[in-house]
């Protein structure tokens, strides 16, 4: 007879017992419908003390109830679970979002639902520990603060160029008109207002006067040669439409290519190139309609204006251009040398994906040995929270154990799961966010004397870059043979240590377990009518030491899983593996029954926790982290020359991954797109001047923002990154714009009879103070988000700092190099022009 008190029968007989479903439905003599449902739940402890389990068929002995063969009793696992709020004890829920809500949305919701809670229990309080949403406003509103305050040094340095408080106003009109345009197609594209988008706008509000300053200029000159104001609005909007035009679309279409980008890098500035796209276009549009006819009105009466032309800046810069005009060669060379020293100079700090960012929030990790028990890690999380609730740099602190990725054991009651963890969070008072790197070096310190690895981290300040790996040297080693990899693994990482900048490594091994062999032999099995499968079965249940079969509901409707759970006479222990009795049925239809040891060897061995494979390849990862002050592509560098030197054994390989891989993959797609945006330009050009040589000369304004570029990265020691590539990208097509407004106006002038040098130096005076103009407002409308004032304002900064150090370099070597260009590749001179062929051919 099979005996019916095993852990695993009761499990399915109080499944089968507490059971309530609807059944169907029945009708009575009026038709009335009625559902069925058969069955009911248990309602409490005492009900399944005396739930009948199955009757014996002997008399006397009856019914047998769960009371008969089980302790039945509530269990208190609150000593199970620690955690801690700034020193009090509380509990700890993690809550998720959908994918399609906005997460600021949810959190904001979340916040409102918990408020409730709290005003409708006394006593009950909620403390944020960790906030997406808390961190994405703050991040927004200081990039909406950067925009607004761009856009009024770019209404000051127009108004301090002017001298004039109607042309300003004007101009100043084309940056919220802009914006606002801007906004409308954002939401009909489907672009939300987020971290990305509004710094888009943030980048081009000192970009949306640029045509209208040209415009406005134009307006200014033709009045003062004695034009009407309804002459000089017209004509002067009219003379610049193709060049304004061309240098738009210039600058939009370097956002073209990242149709071609996939990955991270698409999702990163896909909103920010629409964003600056759609104000581009907003401003163009205002330039030519709403600055000429305002200015009409407005510019009715002409202020008298100095004399400009000849003021002793012009006079210098005259002098100066001649100079240059004469000593071609040698300008060159500089210019070229100048080139090469900053790109080799910042390409030999190496590259990284992200820059560093602030956080208001830390996260402390501490991982405690296998053997660690639970007393041991509440021991440990009660030491972190009498240290981390000391830093008065903490608005609020919070100390658990559990799940250190997600607290999502925490929340589910699992925490003893995880008996070796504690997770700890601090949330920074709002002045300390932009200290929070320097907090987190110093709460390092005051770790270590802490038994388990530390690892301290920002909270929030940027998942991208965690999910990356951001700061580790990482790279598989692929092999077959497990024994091959791991010592090969081992003497890598070994390798790996003693490489300057690597801090700690891993070999990827990890944690090994003792493990118990049982090796079953199948021909005394087959004597015994056993599988190898029916022994699997028969000993997974001996050794099963609780099943959760069912839940009761309490009076007061709370739900309390019903859990059955060996005694401790029945558990299965190293000692009595060999004595588990194995039920068979012999050739005559008996049942039998034959220990383990009989049918099984039994050995001991070790085994790996878990053995990752690709590809059907056993495969190993080994890291390490890189030190502060130490560029990780440099330092992977050396890891690659040290794994080319390495005798890999026979059928091992390496490939390298974490953020170095996709650092590169991401530069090489930059690269790419960088190209095909200098494609672009060089196309509109040609279509804008319908030659080859005019957008060839004004091509050399590139390398000349690079240079700028470069020696900004330099001075601010900021290393290339995608976020800097972008800027150079983005420099692409706005410096363009200076030179196709200079070599079009000299076009003009050689045109009109102009002799070459002459209509050069008179353009590079009369375009000086428009390509000044709208160099320092895009200069300027940047410089707060350079800064980096802000927390979050770090993530946009590179582009900031690669765009105003080309545009300062490259306007400045723009009034001399595209010149000193134009000169070397028009020696012949161009046919005058009559107006009125001109007019014949609008005709």
């Amino acid at each position: 007879m099979n005996n019916p008190v095993t852990i695993d029968n009761i499990s399915k007989i109080l499944t089968a017992q507490n059971f309530s479903m609807p059944a169907g439905y029945v009708t009575d003599d009026n038709n009335q419908k009625y559902m069925v449902r058969v069955g009911d739940k248990v309602p409490d402890e005492e009900q399944l003390k005396n739930l009948s389990l199955f009757d014996t068929g002997i008399d006397g002995l009856g019914v047998v109830k769960l009371s008969d063969v089980a302790d039945v009793f509530i269990a208190d696992n609150s000593d199970e679970v620690y955690a801690k709020i700034n020193g009090k004890d509380g509990v700890v829920l993690s809550l998720s979002k959908q994918s399609n809500i906005a997460t600021a949305t949810v959190c904001s919701n979340i916040n409102d639902a918990l408020n409730t809670l709290s005003e409708q229990n006394e006593g009950l309080h909620f403390t944020n520990l960790y906030n997406q949403g808390d961190y994405i406003n703050l991040v927004v509103n200081n990039v909406l603060q950067n925009l607004l305050m761009g856009a009024v040094l770019a209404i000051i340095i127009l108004f301090l160029f002017l001298r004039d408080i109607k042309p300003t106003i004007i101009v100043a009109c084309s940056i919220p008109i802009s914006l606002v345009f801007a906004i409308v197609l954002m939401y009909f594209s489907g672009v939300t207002l987020n971290m990305i988008s509004l710094s888009g706008l943030a980048i081009g509000v000192g970009m949306l006067v640029d045509n209208s300053v040209v415009v406005i200029e134009n307006i200014y000159r033709l009045r003062g040669l004695g034009y009407s104001a309804v002459q000089a609005a017209v004509n002067g909007a009219r003379k610049v439409a193709g060049a304004i035009a061309a240098s738009t679309l210039t600058t939009i279409c370097v956002f073209l290519p990242i149709v071609f980008v996939e990955g991270i890098t698409r999702q990163l500035f896909v909103d920010m190139a629409l964003t600056i796209a759609y104000s581009l276009i907003a401003s163009l549009i205002v330039a030519l309609t709403l600055v000429p006819a305002m200015s009409q009105r407005m510019l009715s009466r002409l202020k008298p204006q100095k004399d400009i032309q000849n003021s002793k800046i012009m006079k210098t810069y005259e002098r100066s251009l001649r100079f240059v005009l004469r000593h071609k060669v040698v300008s060159i060379i500089v210019v070229a040398a100048l080139l090469f020293a900053s790109m080799f100079g910042t390409l030999a700090r190496g590259f990284s994906f992200m820059p560093d960012m602030s956080s208001t929030e830390l996260q402390v990790n501490i991982t405690l040995d296998d053997n660690a028990t639970l007393d041991d890690t509440i021991s440990v999380a009660e030491d972190v929270n009498d240290i981390i609730n000391n830093y008065d740099e903490f608005e609020t602190a919070g100390v658990m154990t559990g799940n250190a990725s997600s607290m999502m054991g925490m929340s589910s009651g699992s925490a003893s799961n995880d008996a070796g963890t504690v997770i700890a969070y601090g949330v920074l008072k709002d002045d300390y966010a932009k200290q929070s790197g320097t907090i987190s070096d110093r709460l390092s310190k005051d770790l270590e004397g802490i038994d388990g690895k530390v690892t301290v981290s920002s909270g929030s300040s940027s998942s991208m870059t965690s999910m990356l790996g951001n700061g580790s040297v990482e790279f598989e080693l692929f092999g077959d043979d497990l024994n091959t990899l791991k010592n090969t693994a081992s003497d890598l990482a070994e390798k790996l240590s003693s490489i300057e900048g690597v801090d700690e490594t891993n070999s990827g091994i990890g944690a090994t377990s003792p493990e118990i062999k049982v090796t079953v032999d199948k021909k005394k099995a087959a004597q015994n009518n056993l599988t190898v499968a029916q022994v699997y079965q028969q000993f997974a249940a001996a050794v099963s030491s609780e099943k959760t079969s069912t839940t009761l509901t309490n009076s007061d409707g709370t739900d309390i899983d019903v859990v059955v759970v060996k005694g401790d006479e029945q558990k299965v222990t190293k000692q009595s593996i060999g004595d588990i009795s194995l039920t068979y049925t012999d050739k005559e239809g008996n049942e039998k029954s034959v220990a383990l040891s009989k049918v099984a060897d039994i050995s001991d061995s070790e085994t790996m926790n878990t053995i990752n494979r690709q590809d059907q390849k056993r495969y190993l990862t080994i890291s390490g982290t890189v030190k502060d002050g130490y560029n990780l592509t440099e330092v992977t560098n050396s890891a690659k020359s040290m794994i080319a030197d390495y005798d890999l054994p026979n059928g091992c390989t390496v490939e390298f991954s974490g953020s170095d891989k996709a650092t590169m993959d991401a530069v090489g797609q930059l690269m790419l797109m960088m190209a095909l945006a200098i494609v672009l330009i060089y196309l509109i050009m040609v279509i804008q001047f319908q030659s080859l040589k005019s957008p060839f000369i004004i091509m050399f304004t590139i390398p000349l923002a690079f240079t700028g570029g470069f020696i900004a990265l330099l001075i601010t020691g900021f290393d290339i990154s995608v976020v800097s590539l972008v800027g150079f990208v983005m420099l692409c097509g706005i410096i363009v714009n200076n030179g196709i407004v200079l070599v079009d106006y000299i076009n003009q002038l050689r045109l009109d009879g102009k002799e070459r040098t002459e209509a050069i130096v008179e353009a590079g005076k009369t375009r000086m103070r428009p390509i000044l103009i709208t160099a320092l407002t895009t200069v300027l409308g940047l410089s707060v988000m350079a800064l980096g004032i802000g927390t979050g304002a770090e993530m946009m900064q590179p582009i900031a700092i690669v765009c105003i150090g080309g545009l300062l370099y490259a306007t400045f070597m723009t009034l001399y190099i595209v010149p000193l260009i134009y000169d070397a590749f028009n020696k012949k001179e161009l046919k005058k022009v009559e107006e009125s062929e001109l007019e014949s051919v609008d005709d």
